[in-house]
């Protein structure tokens, strides 16, 4: 497909390279940006549903139908594209040991790719595996009898292998931006439901760090300043009724227990510094303050489902299946802005994912239903 690119910030327009690119249109910009920045969009594919974007070494990776792109964050430029032989799972190409790793849900081979070429660095075949997850500089494999391995993101070599204690199969989730010593997460529920024993994993060398049992049935959702977040009564396919912050090492095994005012149903959360922030299914995005121990505000955002929520202390980033991005007061929980939406040609089919946004130097960047990529400043969103 052909691929297009709108610069909205008054840049000097970008000359892609290859043979389906067309030349840069430019439009008049809608506020003043950083240098160097102006809003954008860019088009890599013309069908293929959402892309998935992560930022990582200096590029904006995203994921779409049969190949990985990075783009230039300031502009939206393709700076390369690496085809892929299947369709990628709905999850943003992941970067552990410095390199790209750009569908780790394709069984059977491991590629990574050189973040600023594009090119193989390195390819295996892997023994069959039930899931994979890059934590820190490594790729975790888990296996049907429940054997982790611990696969060097930088170089493709196994090395360690062997049983989480406490976890039959275990599936791990990871934060980035965590501390120096990034763990892997994994859980478990007890066996009357009433519990969940969660043990955190060393991923370069498969040490448990700590091993917990908590009351309530626990999903991860965040990990900052060596505290873990959690969410009580299950995520995604089940009612959030409230959470938790756990501390290692702490007196009390529930450091901080935040009951919900209403249970969020179908929740996705995200953590800033001590607050948890949940997205619900019918259109509730909520705000949990860890250190007050309150909730602090509801807002009925009118979408149907959103995405997870990011934010960066002033603002709560969410998008919607119609492809917006919403804009909301971190403190008070008023929505502040919004962008079009952006349909495509499949937007009559509900996505299994949405892409969470992505924030980078102050910008926030989406994607949308029509395989569209934007970039807007983060400073201002009444502005889009």
């Amino acid at each position: 497909g052909a691929l297009c690119l709108t610069v909205l910030g008054g840049l000097t327009a970008a000359q892609l390279t290859g043979d389906d690119t067309q030349p840069a249109r430019r439009t008049t910009a809608a506020q003043s940006t950083p240098a160097g920045f102006g809003a954008w969009e860019t088009a890599p594919v013309r069908r293929g549903g959402m892309p998935q974007c992560s930022y990582r070494q200096e590029r904006l990776l995203c994921a779409l139908r049969g190949r990985v792109v990075a783009l230039d964050p300031a502009d939206g430029r393709t700076l390369w594209r690496h085809d892929l032989p299947r369709t990628p799972r709905s999850e943003p190409p992941a970067v552990a040991g410095g390199l790209v790793h750009p569908s780790l849900d394709r069984i059977g081979d491991l590629e990574a790719l050189d973040p600023a070429t594009g090119r193989r660095a390195w390819h295996r075949d892997a023994p069959a595996y039930e899931g994979v997850r890059a934590a820190g500089d490594m790729l975790l494999l888990t296996r049907a009898d429940g054997t982790v391995t611990g696969v060097d993101g930088a170089t493709g070599r196994t090395a360690w292998s062997r049983r989480v204690p406490g976890q039959a199969v275990p599936y791990f989730s990871s934060f980035a931006g965590e501390a120096d010593e990034p763990s892997a997460y994994a859980t478990s529920p007890s066996a009357d439901g009433r519990g969940t024993r969660i043990t955190a994993v060393d991923p370069a060398t498969g040490d448990v760090r700590w091993d917990a049992e908590l009351a309530g049935s626990l999903t991860p959702v965040g990990a900052a300043d060596g505290s873990v977040y959690l969410l009580v009564g299950g995520a995604v396919d089940g009612d959030a009724t409230g959470v938790v912050r756990y501390t290692p090492g702490s007196a009390d095994k529930n450091s901080r227990r935040v009951t919900l005012t209403v249970p969020v149903g179908q929740a996705e959360a995200g953590v800033h510094g001590d607050t948890v922030y949940l997205m619900g299914g019918g259109g509730s995005l909520v705000a949990v303050d860890m250190a007050a121990g309150k909730e602090l505000w509801r807002l009925e955002t009118g979408v149907s489902r959103g995405s997870r929520p990011v934010a960066d202390g002033r603002h709560v980033y969410v998008t919607a299946p119609d492809g917006r991005l919403l804009g909301v007061d971190a403190r008070t929980g008023k929505l502040l802005g919004q962008t079009r939406p952006r349909l495509g040609d499949d937007s009559d089919r509900v996505p299994a994912a949405l892409p969470e946004p992505v924030l980078a130097g102050g910008h926030v960047y989406a994607g949308a239903p029509d395989g569209t990529v934007f970039g807007v400043p983060g400073s201002d969103p009444a502005a889009w």
